[in-house]
């Protein structure tokens, strides 16, 4: 009787769901929009200034961030005044052990195993300053020297990365640059310590590699060639400044003149680089099985089981293929029927067991 059971089971959970194609994984075959693009992690390159503190006090920020003001404007005022106590809110500072911490062990962040947020703000703008390695300005009055878009962050390479050294920065810069910029605005900032920041939009870049690069891809990125960089949230137009190979691989870097929201946020980001986009049929790489070394897709019948058929792959760009839909001309010179729209077709067949 436990045989007996165990086998019904077992055809229950496995045989059935396989023959009449229950909880198998399924997407359906839609026209779409195929970029024919690239996926880098990209280093983006401005004109820009980092500006400190003339004299303590209480930052007034005059200007929303990310709004682009003309030369002779002032973004900040500093309302000079002593530092007030961390306490003066009714808390206290406590260390990682316990321990209340004085105004001074606070702000300092010299209380060994210490971990406030004070004192972590106060390690992050002076070590800003020193990954800076000098490049900060003071500002004078708070005030732009040129039309450019105001930002109330930093990360200390605006001078180490600039548009004039870009071709010759070493690789390794990759690995050292962080991805986003550290937010500066607080209530209080010390003398010489970051307050904000100023980007030319006019003219930035991004700089990137493409390892083991051969003429397939020497030949997508040709100096002067125009393309379109998607940001997640935008896309702007750029194009090619330069296409240096260096050993097997490919350095690369783009130039643009757009201005997007987002634009002095990142440092190191990945992007796509579009060249075109197509439109057809689009379905998932992982869609496909090879059968007899030929590549096809498993279509649901209308009895619920799955049934191989042949595609022909016209583009592939980002893992998914653009295929012919209805029918092709196969190597053979015939006819073959292939998949239509809105037919339902096996997501991962290797997964399954196919």
């Amino acid at each position: 009787m436990f045989a007996i059971v165990v086998t019904v089971l077992y055809a229950i959970i496995y045989a059935a769901p396989r023959i009449e194609g229950f909880g198998i994984k399924t997407d359906v075959v839609q026209y779409d929009e195929l970029p024919i693009a690239d996926t880098v992690l990209a280093l983006f390159v401005r004109d820009e200034t980092l500006y400190t503190a003339e004299y303590s006090g209480t930052p007034n920020y005059l200007v929303e961030e990310g709004t682009k003001v003309r030369a002779g404007t002032q973004v900040v005022y500093i309302e000079p005044g002593a530092e007030p106590a961390p306490q003066s809110d009714g808390t206290v500072i406590m260390s990682d052990d316990g321990i209340p911490l004085s105004a001074e062990q606070a702000l300092a962040g010299d209380v060994a195993g210490e971990n406030t947020a004070a004192s972590k703000q106060v390690s992050a703008y002076d070590a800003l300053l020193r990954i800076a390695r000098g490049g900060a300005q003071t500002s004078e009055g708070g005030v732009s020297p040129w039309t450019a878009i105001v930002s109330y962050c930093g990360d200390g390479w605006e001078k180490r990365i600039t548009p004039d050294n870009i071709l010759s920065i070493p690789r390794n810069i990759f690995d050292q640059a962080p991805n986003e910029a550290t937010d500066l605005k607080r209530g209080f900032a010390r003398a010489g310590e970051p307050v904000y920041r100023i980007t030319n939009n006019l003219l930035w870049r991004v700089a990137f590699w493409i390892d083991d690069a051969d003429k397939t891809v020497l030949d997508k990125y040709k100096e002067g060639r125009n393309v379109m960089i998607d940001l997640g949230t935008t896309k702007v137009r750029a194009s090619v400044e330069a296409a240096e190979p260096r050993g097997r691989d490919l350095f690369i870097v783009l130039r643009s003149d757009m201005y997007y929201k987002d634009l002095d946020k990142y440092r190191k980001h990945e992007i796509s680089v579009v060249f075109s986009e197509v439109s057809g049929a689009v379905i998932e790489k992982q869609a496909v099985k090879l059968k007899g070394g030929k590549a096809g897709v498993y279509v649901r019948q209308q009895n619920g089981t799955f049934k191989w058929a042949p595609i022909q792959v016209i583009k592939e760009s980002g893992g998914r293929y653009l295929v012919a839909e209805t029918s092709f001309v196969d190597e053979d010179g015939k006819t073959a029927p292939t998949v239509r729209y809105y037919d339902e077709i096996m997501s991962n067949p290797s997964a399954e067991g196919y």
